[in-house]
């Protein structure tokens, strides 16, 4: 990565978790960057491209984190609900550490999902669990494609509510979101 295209990044990094999708200017990603807006477009198409790569940075991150975690973990239902609850965690983590007001997180959350919902990587994450999960016979699933897009949909669903209550309520919610799904596919 070039060091123009990282300080766009970096900068749009700050505005968006500051000041939210729609308050952010290309202008001010620019000027707080040291370069020319016409700069940002030899980079990104546009305000939701930057916001797109700046998501997808985000979530390597907390990829990054959730892999040494999994890593202890042997039940693929296990990996699942922490694969829930690390999101929450790293989205409250962010919200915290850029004191965004609930009106910013809301919106980051939605335009988030919007624009990064149905990224390949959630789909892919999850059908890998399954498969594990099938494999230690936990679940007994026909068609694991279908059921890793229901059980992302359902996951999206809640994520805004999760991540704007109080942790505890929210941690409980997800374990028992999960129970509730596990149920109905444990073998």
């Amino acid at each position: 990565m070039e060091d123009k295209e990282k300080r766009i990044l970096e900068s749009a990094h700050n505005f968006f978790f500051r000041y939210g999708y729609k308050k952010t200017s290309l202008d001010e990603v620019a000027e707080d960057a040291g370069i020319g807006k016409g700069t940002i477009y030899n980079y990104f198409k546009n305000k939701e491209d930057l916001f797109i790569r700046h998501a997808e940075s985000v979530q390597d991150e907390m990829f990054k984190e959730l892999d040494e975690k999994q890593a202890l973990i042997k039940g693929a239902d296990e990996k699942l609900v922490l694969f829930t609850l690390h999101a929450i965690r790293h989205i409250r983590k962010l919200s915290e550490s850029f004191a965004m007001s609930k009106t910013v997180l809301e919106e980051m959350v939605t335009v988030g999902l919007r624009l990064m919902g149905d990224h390949p990587s959630h789909k892919k994450r999850t059908i890998k669990h399954l498969q594990e999960g099938c494999s230690q016979g936990i679940f007994k699933i026909e068609d694991i494609s279908k059921t890793a897009e229901l059980f992302k949909q359902i996951i999206k669903m809640f994520i805004l509510r999760w991540v704007t209550i109080d942790t505890q309520t929210a941690e409980t919610e997800v374990k028992d979101i999960h129970e509730l799904i596990f149920n109905g596919i444990r073998s």
